[in-house]
């Protein structure tokens, strides 16, 4: 990792550090003020943009019952408040009832400071969407700098993981929209990449309306590569047809005649064994020959 790259994991690390002290950007302790909830605007570098509504409703029926135990974290912003982390905590107190909120104020947060913060808050969190994880690894690399190898060492994932993530951009608007809607697992978007499915949207129409499942869609990329090889196979005529059945005959396995599909006058044939009895018998019908 370059000095750019370790700077930037640092930056990270202190970040949430901070997050957890309830520090502000200068070290000086937090303290907790109560916030008319009406002041309060969203995080406008949210990533989340799907709440569980049920989920909601039941974390104000908690509030109700027994308070907010954990306060909200906000910045003071042009004579309001935006939210830093909270923003189920919020909604859920505005369905309590409540007018106000305790809440940790940051006096002086940049933009830069708060989405970072926001995107490695929410991917730390299990209940993202496929679709809404993507997105927050690629604000991390376009706009904040990061390498596929900050987020494996910061987020605690293998490459391999991030970029499987990352793929799930590469599907069509209106797949990734279902996806977010929960009407596609992260396990059938994924399958939809295959290079065989050329039309994904289509193929997870399918899966919604007909249950299809994973191993339904990899019957579909296996149909679609079989068709593809014996498309790109060239047909033998009746003579060569002929000739291969008595081949076979004659070695009694599996033999194939495959033509060129560049020279008429060339090609290869494949003599099949299935196991050491079957190729001492091959070895000797040479030696009889």
């Amino acid at each position: 990792m370059g000095k750019k790259s370790q700077a930037l994991a640092r930056g990270l690390s202190q970040i949430m550090q901070d997050h957890r002290m309830e520090k502000d950007e200068n070290g000086q302790q937090l303290q907790v003020s109560k916030i008319p909830l009406n002041l309060i605007d969203p995080n406008p570098f949210q990533p989340r943009r799907v709440f569980n509504e049920e989920e909601i409703t039941e974390l104000a029926e908690t509030i109700k019952k027994h308070g907010l135990i954990q306060p909200i974290t906000v910045r003071k912003y042009n004579g309001r408040y935006q939210i830093v982390s909270g923003e189920r905590r919020t909604r859920a107190a505005k369905v309590a009832g409540l007018i106000e909120i305790n809440a940790y104020v940051h006096e002086l947060l940049s933009d830069k400071n708060m989405s970072e913060w926001a995107l490695i808050e929410n991917i730390q969190r299990v209940d993202l969407n496929p679709i809404e994880l993507a997105e927050s690894y690629q604000s991390l690399l376009e706009i904040h700098g990061y390498t596929h190898e900050d987020l494996s060492e910061t987020l605690g994932k293998s490459r391999s993981a991030i970029t499987n993530v990352l793929r799930l951009l590469k599907l069509p608007e209106q797949v990734k929209i279902w996806v977010e809607e929960g009407k596609l697992s992260n396990s059938a978007a994924r399958s939809l990449l295959s290079p065989e499915i050329t039309d994904p949207e289509s193929v997870a129409r399918d899966i919604i309306e007909k249950g299809m499942n994973v191993r339904d869609i990899e019957n579909i990329t296996k149909k679609v590569k079989a068709e593809k090889k014996k498309e790109a196979t060239p047909e033998i005529d009746a003579d060569m047809a002929d000739f291969q059945r008595r081949l076979q005959e004659f070695f009694g396995t599996k033999t194939s005649i495959t033509p060129s599909d560049k020279n008429k006058e060339e090609g290869v044939i494949t003599i099949h064994y299935y196991s050491m009895e079957d190729l001492n018998h091959l070895q000797e019908l040479m030696e009889k020959s």
